[in-house]
């Protein structure tokens, strides 16, 4: 007579043709609590790490960035664009970021200064060859002439591209000049245009 199989789990029993301690095993299995899944939501997990390169649509060089584990762990960290922010790290960028701090002051006041001397005097003058009529002048007046006065009066060198003035001053007479010291710093005097004959 030929054994039955049957089945339970994944092991084989065969009935009572084989021995009783297997077959007592098996029900002894089939009795055991099974394993239960739970499925969870799925967990973005990022990091903080400070960039050691500049990247685009990431930061700058020095900057403490917010990624994805697998962005940093597969792709900047091997590629050396970027590290742990540990303690250490964070702390030196602090530092970095209170003297960088304490330049821009310094650059803002330095240009609040020259804006207070420049708005003190108040005038430059310009002197421009003039025709018969001594209204009209030969050429203009540029934003490098305008520097030129300044640097006589009060030793100061100032950039042609931050002089705000309207167009072309073309005759004898007084304008006003803007310039841009500092993005939060403007200095206003007057220009006065004086006709010279040659």
């Amino acid at each position: 007579m030929s054994a039955i199989q049957s089945f339970v789990g994944l092991r084989s029993v065969a009935s009572k043709s084989e021995n009783a301690f297997t077959a007592r095993r098996a029900v002894s299995a089939s009795s055991r609590s099974s394993l239960q899944v739970v499925a969870t939501k799925k967990v973005i997990k990022k990091v903080k790490v400070v960039l050691t390169k500049n990247l685009e649509n990431v930061g700058e060089s020095g900057d403490l960035c917010t990624v994805p584990m697998g962005f940093f762990r597969n792709f900047l960290l091997p590629q050396g664009l970027a590290t742990w922010a540990t303690e250490g790290v964070l702390e030196e960028i602090k530092a970095k970021d209170a003297s960088d701090e304490a330049a821009r002051q310094a650059v803002k006041a330095k240009a609040q200064m020259l804006a207070t001397a420049l708005t003190t005097i108040g005038k430059f003058t310009v002197k421009k060859t003039v025709g018969d009529d001594k209204k009209k002048l030969f050429g203009s007046v540029t934003a490098a002439d305008v520097v030129e006065a300044v640097k006589l009066q009060t030793d100061q060198d100032l950039d042609t591209r931050t002089i705000e003035m309207d167009d072309q001053i073309r005759e004898v007479g007084t304008y006003a000049i803007v310039v841009k010291l500092h993005p939060e710093v403007l200095a206003k005097f007057s220009l006065i245009v004086i006709g010279v004959r040659s």
